[in-house]
């Protein structure tokens, strides 16, 4: 995997991304996460909307052309919480993707319930509860994968720009 995915530096002249965290006690890994979640919002809640745009649109409309710039925007909008979450590039990534999957999942229990559909009309309810945990989880996933992606081409970006600029100053 090294040679697919080469170790990338960390980013220079960022600063402690937990400066004023004093967190102790047994469950500092959690407490750790939520400190960067308050304190980061923007990170993970707008790529979150843009994600659940992309979902919408690559859900509502198949395999139109909609469905594919929808795709497209899903993708692109978890990448992006890893570019600008450089902390916990995957934290962010999953974060967006849930508040994507939320917003849709809301809009969908809105539309329905507006109309007086209840959840029997497309099953037991445990198949219909059931089925969206699953989706939860598979946009979880989506969306660490996807932070993860964006820091991994944030930092090698730099580290590329980094390796160019003595060049430059040669010629």
């Amino acid at each position: 995997m090294s040679r697919i995915f080469p170790p990338a530096p960390p980013l220079p002249n960022r600063p402690d991304p937990l400066a004023g965290f004093d967190g102790s006690g047994p469950l500092r890994p959690i407490s750790e996460r939520i400190y960067l979640l308050v304190h980061n919002p923007l990170v993970w809640l707008v790529p979150g909307i843009v994600a659940f745009v992309g979902l919408y649109a690559s859900l509502g409309y198949g395999t139109s052309f909609l469905g594919l710039v929808g795709t497209f925007l899903l993708f692109g909008a978890l990448i992006a919480a890893g570019w600008f979450g450089w902390q916990r590039p995957s934290l962010f990534g999953t974060a967006a993707a849930l508040v994507g999957f939320l917003l849709r999942l809301a809009l969908v229990v809105f539309f329905f319930a507006t109309r007086g559909v209840g959840p029997e009309t497309f099953g037991a309810p445990l198949e219909v509860i059931g089925a969206e945990v699953l989706q939860l989880f598979y946009y979880g996933a989506l969306g660490f994968i996807g932070g993860w992606y964006g820091v991994y081409l944030r930092r090698r970006q730099t580290q590329l720009s980094a390796l160019q600029r003595p060049r430059s100053r040669r010629r």
